[in-house]
């Protein structure tokens, strides 16, 4: 019986909630998980906020030195929907990504590092950390299909590109070299270089369904 009332509740939440023109999704894509509320505004413009999050570790190989990379997903987004065809998911969407998403890595050192135009030994470097951050808001422009706002279930999806801009890297070491001016200089060269690898991820895919 309680499994009853609590369906029948549930059931006209949801009625309601579409009679407003309001939608409540969960999602999964690049951005990671989340959830994201629709609002219809006038007839075929709609408003969206969502907050997406994920970590995922993983080990790579960049500048000629391995890393473990930390990659925490957490953003938050206001778009705005509109759809050109009246009765059909079709969207076209703009607006502006809140961006928290940075990588966090730590080198695994085989003896020696690579850092600028010189080979360091792993005792004198120390731990070698850094972070990679983007800029805290991102302009995004995509397409996608579905309409959580009209009441109707059913797949939607978007795909676009959230203009985050040019990688940030920032590389920090403990070791007895951390302080020494010519190490520096090459650790801020190397700084460059990983940026230069990594450029194209000013232009960030977003894609995401429901």
């Amino acid at each position: 019986m309680k499994r009853v009332i609590v369906l029948s509740v549930m059931l006209f939440w949801a009625t309601t909630i579409h009679a407003m023109g309001l939608g409540v999704t969960g999602k999964a894509g690049s951005l990671g998980i989340g959830v994201e509320v629709t609002k219809s505004l006038v007839p075929r413009v709609n408003v969206r906020g969502g907050v997406n999050f994920f970590n995922y570790a993983f080990d790579q190989s960049e500048g000629g030195n391995d890393y473990q990379f930390d990659l925490k997903l957490k953003s938050f987004s206001i778009l705005a929907d509109l759809h050109p065809i009246p009765g059909r998911g079709l969207h076209l969407s703009g607006g502006i990504v809140f961006n928290n998403n940075h990588l966090d890595m730590v080198g695994v050192p085989a003896g020696s590092y690579s850092i600028g135009n010189r080979t360091y030994t792993g005792s004198d470097v120390g731990t070698l950390t850094g972070t990679v951050e983007f800029t805290a808001t991102a302009p995004y422009f995509g397409i996608g299909w579905g309409n959580a706002a009209s009441g109707r279930f059913g797949l939607a999806f978007d795909l676009g590109v959230a203009l985050q801009g040019s990688p940030q890297v920032s590389l920090s070491t403990t070791g007895i070299l951390a302080s020494d001016p010519t190490f520096i200089q090459e650790l801020n060269r190397e700084d460059q270089q990983l940026e230069d690898d990594i450029s194209g991820f000013k232009y960030y895919p977003w894609f995401h369904w429901v």
